[in-house]
């Protein structure tokens, strides 16, 4: 079965290439903001009512996987640690690009960006488009950030960056994205939970005292993050196994919708723990109505090959059967 013959079944449809045509980059200049945004003017999404337009837009496709559930939070109110603000180009009736920004509470904000498939846009035309969302969302400060989208998405924001200052400094983490399909989020539902070994079984994180020893395993925990993770467990689903009343394996969500920090104490590993706290996760998930995604560090051979095999996740790949790449790309700013 192919590629496109996956998303269809589960409800997905994928771009079908870059979309990008026009001139080439600018050179990079060390005083940041000389060049002039010219001729675009994005739809910043105020209204609930376009805010649920844009939620059933970004739901079909996709590219767009991270917008749908951070507006879901956004309108309920439920995890007011990651308010956001939303933009579209050139509208919200034909959008060919949606620019999302998480202000978040206790970390660095998240600014993530995605093109509608089918849509064209000239290159130069997407750089103004890149700048005036920074402009509006920035003003003329300086703040790290963490950009996310596909691989030549944010290619073409190195571009923007490079052409504002030679003062920004950036960090790749390059991922792959796995998804359900419905047939997969159907049968996922079916499945028993493993049985555990003996003395280990299944119970909730609690927040208040064990939010530390959960943050002390994420790799990428930064300031902030030890409070953004208790967040996370205080109102998103989560799965936790114990051993002796000590959480030995967990994994949780993050108010994207994505699954995160899946993680088993290396004495406990090489028993089934931690793909037994991920269906528990999936089922818990799906049951409050969210559609389960993750993205996997490319170079994790161990877990990429897991899921890979895996018969409740499909590899998102590109019309041509390569896996898609989606980079969390850290900004800072050198003095």
């Amino acid at each position: 079965m192919g590629a496109r013959d996956n998303l269809e079944r589960g409800g997905w449809r994928i771009s079908n290439g870059t979309g990008l045509t026009g001139g080439g980059a600018e050179k990079p200049r060390c005083s940041p903001d000389e060049a002039p945004i010219m001729h675009t003017t994005l739809v910043e999404v105020t209204t609930r009512e376009n805010f649920l337009r844009a939620q059933n837009i970004t739901a079909r496709f996709l590219d767009t996987i991270y917008f749908p559930f951070s507006i879901q939070t956004h309108l309920e109110g439920s995890f007011p640690e990651s308010p956001i603000r939303l933009f579209c180009y050139p509208s919200l009736s034909a959008p060919k690009y949606f620019f999302m920004y998480k202000d978040n509470v206790y970390i660095k904000p998240y600014l993530m960006m995605a093109q509608i498939p089918g849509t064209n846009m000239d290159r130069l035309e997407l750089v103004d488009c890149i700048r005036e969302f920074r402009r509006r969302v920035f003003g003329a400060t300086r703040r790290p950030h963490l950009v996310v989208g596909k691989d030549l998405l944010i290619k073409m924001y190195n571009v923007v960056m490079r052409i504002e200052s030679c003062h920004w400094e950036a960090k790749d983490l390059l991922l792959s994205l796995f998804f359900m399909t419905e047939s997969q989020r159907k049968a996922s539902l079916k499945v028993a939970l493993p049985n555990l070994p003996a003395g280990y079984y299944f119970d909730e994180i609690e927040p208040a005292d064990e939010a530390e020893l959960v943050n002390s395993t994420w790799k990428h925990a930064g300031p902030g993050d030890l409070e953004q993770t208790l967040a996370k467990l205080s109102r998103l689903p989560s799965s936790c196994v114990r051993y002796r009343g000590t959480p030995v394996a967990f994994e949780m969500m993050d108010p994207s919708g994505f699954f995160n920090n899946q993680y088993v104490f290396e004495d406990h590993r090489r028993k089934g723990l931690g793909n037994a706290v991920e269906i528990d996760l999936i089922q818990k998930s799906i049951k409050c109505g969210m559609n389960p995604f993750k993205t996997v560090s490319r170079d994790n051979k161990i877990v990429l090959d897991a899921s890979v095999a895996s018969p409740l996740w499909t590899q998102w790949k590109c019309e041509e059967g390569k896996p898609v790449t989606i980079n969390f790309q850290e900004w800072s700013y050198k003095y």
